[in-house]
């Protein structure tokens, strides 16, 4: 039995003519008659009769018909799920977020997006901070929000914006209101990071090692409001993205510092399959990305 069988059988069902049927599958009737009878021959029983100048379900005709709407309807929704998928329009988005500080900046999107997209199951997850290329590659995630793209060919890196790092401090510290500051600067100073191995920190990596600095303590925080909280009290400084000062400097009391001849310029990243970039609801979050943080940084 083939699907044609059973969308025959409903049609006619629906329509009551051969006429009427054929012209909803774009069949001939004698194309539509010979199907059936092919049928017929091979189940072993009578399907329809005529009636007049119609034609009648018989009761394996009925009962299969019955069969043909669920069976149909079941197919026809996954023929249009899978054509919706095709074009990027609905499905299951799993985005992995590298970054502590990227949490802050996707909330102001997320809300936006899900708008936009009804139909998209959208996930949203650290765990898989450190292994998020395997984690792509095994379809555990479809995307990753990164600063540290690794180029090996295999992931599609489209970038979102640029943005620059900056010493986050207390307005009452006495760095504070400096133009410009350098790496010494920070001999003596407490250090507030995220819980991550130094080797993947900004602030150690890019300005403490280089310059042979050890600080005076360094505490690990989780939350990126709490760490600011810290540095607002005057108990350390941290290197974060400048663009978080925005909505948290005025109400906080903070104060972002530059370093001289050390410009900390990064990228953020939308990582993914190469066969997924196409996909509508992910241009869709690349777009937006990018328009949504340039008209918040003007």
């Amino acid at each position: 039995m083939e699907l044609i069988h059973l969308r025959i059988l409903l049609a006619l069902k629906r329509h009551g003519t051969l006429s009427a049927a054929a012209e909803t599958l774009h069949l001939t009737q004698s194309a539509l008659s010979h199907q059936i009878k092919n049928l017929e021959q091979r189940l072993g029983v009578t399907l329809w009769y005529k009636q007049g100048r119609s034609l009648v379900l018989s009761q394996a005709g009925r009962y299969l018909s019955e069969v043909a709407e669920s069976v149909i309807a079941t197919v026809d929704s996954a023929e249009n799920h899978l054509a919706q998928l095709a074009k990027g329009k609905t499905g299951k988005l799993t985005i992995g977020i590298e970054c502590h500080a990227c949490y802050e900046w996707f909330r102001n999107i997320l809300q936006p997006y899900l708008r936009a997209w009804p139909d998209l199951t959208v996930e949203v997850t650290s765990r898989y901070r450190f292994e998020s290329f395997e984690a792509i590659r095994q379809y555990k995630l479809d995307a990753v929000l990164t600063s540290d793209p690794v180029e090996n060919g295999l992931l599609s890196y489209q970038p979102l914006f640029d943005f620059e790092l900056a010493l986050i401090v207390a307005d009452s510290h006495p760095l504070a209101g400096r133009g410009l500051i350098v790496p010494d600067d920070l001999r003596g100073e407490t250090v507030l990071t995220y819980p991550v191995a130094r080797d993947r920190l900004d602030m150690f990596r890019k300005v403490l090692q280089p310059a042979g600095i050890e600080p005076a303590a360094h505490i690990q925080v989780e939350e990126t409001d709490i760490m600011l909280q810290l540095a607002a009290a005057g108990r350390g400084v941290c290197l974060l993205p400048e663009w978080l000062l925005a909505d948290k400097s005025a109400k906080l009391g903070l104060n972002g510092l530059r370093f001289a001849d050390l410009p900390i310029g990064k990228t953020m990243y939308l990582a993914c399959r190469h066969e997924d970039v196409g996909l509508e609801y992910l241009q869709w979050l690349i777009h937006h990305a990018r328009t949504g943080l340039a008209i918040k940084q003007q």
